[in-house]
C-alpha cells in the first residue's frame, strides 16, 4: 500500500524533513510513504483568501489518482482517539486502495475538496506551524499501523 502526503509546501525546514523521513523509515515494506509537494501560490498584501484556497485545492486535487482513498486535514474534521483512528485505518487498508492525505496551505483547504474527500480528519482544534502538520499526521499513521503489527511503539 502507498500512503501519499500531498502538501502545499514553500520551504520545508530541514528538521521537518528529517522527522518525516524518520517516521517514513519505520514502516516495513508493506507500506510505502510518498511525499508530493505542491508549491503555494503567490500571496500579495491584499490577496483574495477564497480565490487562493480554491486554486491551491485544485492543484492539490490534480495530484490524486482516481482510486485513492482521500483524507483531508482540517480543524473542523473528525477528531478521533488513537483507537478510533486505528479502526478507520484498518478499514482503509482492507480496501487495498492507496491513501492520499492532503495538507493545505496557510489558509487551509477549499470546502469543495474537503466535501469530495472520503474522510476529513482533525489533528486538533489548535493551530500548528505548517511544517509540523505532515510529521504529526505521519506519526499518527505510524502509531496506528504499529498497533496492527503488535509493535510496542504505541504504548
Amino acid at each position: 500500500m502507498k500512503i501519499n502526503f500531498i502538501c502545499i509546501e514553500s520551504n520545508r525546514p530541514d528538521w521537518a524533513q528529517m522527522a518525516f523521513k524518520s517516521y517514513e523509515s519505520k514502516f516495513n515494506k508493506s507500506i510505502n510513504i510518498n511525499w508530493i509537494g505542491v508549491k503555494p501560490l503567490n500571496r500579495n498584501k491584499n490577496y483574495n483568501v477564497q480565490d487562493i484556497v480554491q486554486r491551491e485545492s485544485v492543484l492539490l486535487s490534480s495530484k490524486l489518482k482516481k482510486d485513492d482513498f482521500v483524507i483531508t486535514l482540517d480543524k473542523e474534521g473528525q477528531s478521533l482517539s488513537t483507537e478510533k483512528l486505528r479502526f478507520h485505518f484498518d478499514n482503509w487498508i482492507s480496501n487495498a486502495k492507496d491513501l492520499s492525505i492532503i495538507v493545505g496551505g496557510p489558509d487551509g483547504l477549499g470546502k469543495e475538496l474537503i466535501h469530495q474527500s472520503n474522510f476529513c480528519l482533525s489533528l486538533s482544534k489548535l493551530t500548528f506551524p505548517h511544517a509540523i502538520v505532515p510529521v504529526m499526521a505521519l506519526e499518527q499513521i505510524y502509531r496506528v499501523w504499529s498497533i496492527t503489527q503488535n509493535h510496542p511503539y504505541h504504548k
